[in-house]
């Protein structure tokens, strides 16, 4: 009897610093299993020779912040049945994206310095970063500076054996309850978790920090009762939007109205 095919995976980066794909090859026993299962056909990191599609799952990390990175999102799109956003770049626009809260001029001076009049002779045009939901459909998002490797195993398992994959959408602050930390809001410190995606196994309150949101904000997430407590704890409201910006701002643009957030 013929063997089923294996279904073509490829992993593809756009604009970042590749930790989410870094994190995919650190699965290490794990990947080796996956790999018996799938064809990975394209992985820049770990192979010499990389195919185009069309893949049945193509994860992208990395935002999109040049034209050539909205020229090779949409390629992907177009040969990819199914999409995966990976990593907070991907998903919600991540650090690149508090440039659009910024004043451009003042923000590219600091970052080419000498070099701007060069870069801008150059070939790349530079575009406001964002994540891919801004310019195509993406199917599955699988948000975390970088993501947890637990949950790109399961989503992977879930895929092979047939299932929708369903995503960690809980507060930080479940998973700190399930490990009986102590509630740094509670303390009166600047912790994001009841607004934030868990998934971490609330790694940073396990030790005594506070979450600053790397996963980004909860779909359904009680924010206005969040900045509250917040507030409560002696933020002001520019603080506050400055930590909520800094990794998903663009989502919390979104929100605004109702967070009734100023500054």
């Amino acid at each position: 009897m013929p063997q089923p095919r294996k279904p073509k995976v490829a992993i593809q980066s756009l604009t970042g610093c590749a930790g989410c794909q870094l994190t995919v090859y650190f699965i290490k026993d794990i990947l080796l299993g996956l790999l018996g299962q799938i064809d990975l056909v394209a992985a820049s990191m770990i192979k010499g020779r990389n195919e185009e599609g069309p893949y049945d799952v193509c994860f992208v990390e990395g935002g999109v912040v040049y034209q050539e990175d909205l020229d090779r999102l949409k390629a992907f799109r177009e040969q990819s049945e199914v999409l995966v956003a990976l990593g907070t770049c991907a998903t919600h626009g991540n650090v690149q994206q508090i440039k659009r809260f910024m004043d451009d001029d003042k923000v590219e001076k600091a970052a080419y310095g000498n070099r701007l009049e060069h870069l801008a002779k150059g070939k790349l045009k530079r575009l406001p970063p964002a994540p891919l939901e801004a310019h195509v459909k993406v199917d599955y998002a699988i948000s975390g500076c970088p993501p947890e490797e637990a949950e790109v195993v399961r989503f992977i398992k879930d895929l092979l054996l047939g299932k929708r994959p369903a995503i960690f959408n809980e507060p930080v602050c479940e998973e700190c309850t399930l490990k009986e930390n102590r509630c740094l809001l509670e303390a009166g410190e600047e912790c994001l978790g009841p607004l934030i995606r868990g998934g971490c196994g609330a790694l940073c309150p396990s030790a005594g920090h506070p979450c600053t949101g790397c996963h980004g904000p909860l779909e359904d997430g009680n924010f206005l009762q969040g900045i509250r407590l917040l507030e409560e704890n002696g933020m002001d409201a520019r603080t506050i939007r400055q930590r909520l910006d800094k990794y998903a701002g663009l989502k919390f643009q979104e929100l605004e109205k109702s967070l009734k957030l100023k500054g």
